[in-house]
């Protein structure tokens, strides 16, 4: 029975799911930094959220808070 469970969640979870989640947590920090520095505005940081969902596709882009 616990083979199950792993099979049906590994169709979710593939290699390439899990690789844009971490390729787009590892852009929004650099974007953070960026920020933080001072570099970009809020404005730009947002805009740049909003790439970031569409480009990596994170696993859970759908439950996340809206970009004003």
């Amino acid at each position: 029975m616990a083979d199950k469970n792993v099979n049906a969640g590994s169709e979710y979870f593939t290699q390439e799911r899990i690789q844009g989640d971490l390729d787009y947590y590892m852009a929004q920090d650099i974007g953070k930094t960026m920020l933080d520095s001072g570099l970009i505005s809020v404005a730009e940081f947002n805009k740049l959220t909003a790439i970031n969902r569409e480009t990596f596709s994170p696993l859970f882009a759908e439950i996340m808070p809206k970009i004003p």
